[in-house]
């Protein structure tokens, strides 16, 4: 017998060595009433498979949380590849990216998807829920993992085999369909509490529950211009044979990529000075540009970018950011919870904000707003600003969209522009890399060099951050004249030394440390690269900062 603490029942538990954390669980739901999804044992996410072993400490992992959001996720893909496999000889699931709270995939079935087709998937996924269909976890070594993803994909991932740690990767069987995931899935089909399959050619739309709702889904609205650039970006990735972690970590070992950097910057180059050639074409009725992203975005850089190429062309823009408006510390509105809600617009003194667009608008000098983050509080400029001839306002920051803000202004007076950060390149066709996970990645680096923060005040403010964008930038997105992506296809493999150091100074005793390993987790794969690589000019350096500056101690 082994003995395991339960650190969230606060008691011993005994089992055999063999016996499946299933067998042991207290309750068959946790405490808040959801089922339990799995478990954080010997400091890893794991599922209900995972055997008892030597024993330890664990805690259990509810499906109303966000890390049992991403098992029944992660499971809800594998019901439709082994549906898929059910009745489609030889067919294909591919999954591309997220949409509108859904997954977007691509089915590749003999012919094009059509409503019958996806109505006899979901019919067959249905009755694999009724029927609690078993979801094995298998017992395998780096090489089994490596074998099993090169003959499910073509070879192309099995190229990720010197980056893989067992634990990070785990081989599943549900009936005939055997697959790889990076993260625990649910120990049958039966936990799946709801889903919906509706067709979105050439592929389908899987909507699965979000984290705080795990029996219920969340309203499905279409988001077309962010889906064209989704489909953009994935397009640009298989152009440039970049869609995959084992082709960056290809390019990086044979010396060849500085070729995918200088066409990835090229590229976003091209792309914003295609954008000042729309707002050239709509002036003079264009008075204001509004840049508006979610956190870690790079609103900041691709506004330096944007004046640039607006320079190019004649005009002359002042530059103004929301954060420099924020309300001073101690005036700041706060959450239930006492934390300061950053994320609102009430944090932001849209008085002050509005008085000097209308100065500048009229030609008055302006001493602009500053806001120091470090002490948490306001100040002028000494030097005042005034609208040059052919001047142009252009504001970046979370509320620029929101019509509140500039109401002083009509529509047509506006030019919005919605940032993304939509990653280009995946894990498999079955393991996306989460945008959210991109950014935070770019926050924590960011947050520490220049905003006296610590990788755990950043993730302990993340999912007041997350509530904000979903209240303040995405109700907003379609509005926007342009969306525009700032991901790069190399970004994370520069970030990974800085972001491993920071989460490595997350300790055991952390209520965020399972967080922090769960992103070392996501972040292993790549091949890390040097940030001598990155541009002067690029849109990573708003968050690693210049070369010298920015380079982690020990690394050269």
């Amino acid at each position: 017998m082994v003995s395991i603490y339960d650190l969230t029942y606060n008691k011993e538990i005994a089992a055999e060595p063999e016996q499946p954390l299933i067998s042991v669980c207290p309750l068959p739901a946790g405490r808040d009433g959801w089922p339990v999804a799995g478990a954080f044992y010997h400091n890893k996410f794991v599922g209900l498979q995972e055997k008892a072993g030597s024993g330890g400490r664990l805690r259990w992992v509810s499906l109303a949380s966000p890390e049992g959001n991403g098992y029944l996720i992660r499971t809800c893909i594998l019901l439709l590849v082994r549906a898929v496999a059910d009745l489609y000889k030889n067919g294909i699931v591919r999954v591309r990216h997220a949409l509108c709270k859904a997954l977007y995939c691509e089915l590749d079935i003999g012919h094009t998807v059509t409503a019958e087709d996806v109505a006899r998937i979901k019919v067959r996924m249905d009755e694999l829920i009724r029927c609690k269909e078993p979801v094995e976890q298998l017992r395998s070594s780096k090489e089994t993992i490596a074998r099993t993803c090169r003959d499910l994909y073509d070879g192309r991932a099995a190229e990720l085999r010197e980056h893989i740690v067992a634990e990070d990767v785990a081989v599943y069987r549900c009936g005939s369909v055997t697959d790889c995931y990076v993260g625990p899935l649910l120990p049958d089909m039966g936990y799946i509490t709801c889903f919906n399959l509706r067709p979105y050619a050439p592929g389908v739309i899987l909507e699965t529950p979000k984290p705080d709702a795990p029996g219920a889904l969340p309203a499905y609205r279409e988001i077309p211009k962010m889906a064209r650039l989704f489909l953009e970006s994935e397009e640009w990735g298989r152009i440039i044979c970049c869609e995959y972690v084992a082709d960056l970590n290809r390019y990086i070992a044979d010396g060849t990529i500085r070729t995918i950097i200088d066409v990835s910057e090229a590229l976003q180059a091209k792309k914003t000075g295609a954008i000042a050639d729309m707002i050239v074409a709509q002036k003079p009725a264009v008075k204001i540009v509004l840049v508006a992203g979610p956190s870690s975005s790079g609103k900041t850089t691709f506004c330096k970018r944007l004046r640039t190429q607006l320079q190019v062309v004649g005009l002359r823009p002042v530059v103004l950011s929301l954060d420099d408006y924020f309300l001073e510390r101690e005036e700041t509105p706060r959450n239930p919870d006492g934390t300061y809600d950053f994320e609102s617009l009430r944090a932001v003194d849209t008085e002050l904000f509005s008085r000097q667009i209308n100065e500048l608008q009229q030609g008055r000098p302006v001493c602009l707003s500053r806001f120091d983050f470090t002490t948490g509080r306001r100040y002028c400029d000494k030097d005042s600003t005034r609208m040059p001839a052919g001047g142009l306002i252009m504001v970046e920051g979370l509320h620029a969209l929101n019509d509140s803000l500039t109401y002083m202004l009509p529509r047509y007076e506006k030019f919005k522009i919605s940032l993304g950060v939509l990653t280009q390149i995946r894990i498999n066709d079955h393991n996306r890399i989460s945008t959210a996970d991109t950014r935070i990645i770019r926050r924590m680096i960011r947050d520490s060099r220049f905003r006296s923060r610590g990788p755990e005040t950043t993730l302990k403010e993340w999912e007041n951050v997350r509530h904000g964008e979903e209240t303040n930038i995405y109700p907003y997105q379609e509005d926007a004249d342009v969306i525009f992506n700032t991901a790069l296809p190399y970004e994370l493999s520069v970030m990974k030394p800085y972001a491993e150091a920071l989460l490595d100074s997350v300790s055991s005793g952390s209520r965020y440390y399972s967080e922090a390993r769960r992103l070392q987790s996501f972040m292993r794969p790549f091949t890390p690269l040097s940030q001598e690589a990155v541009p002067y000019m690029s849109i990573l350096r708003e968050f690693i900062g210049p070369w010298e500056e920015s380079r982690p101690q020990g690394m050269y």
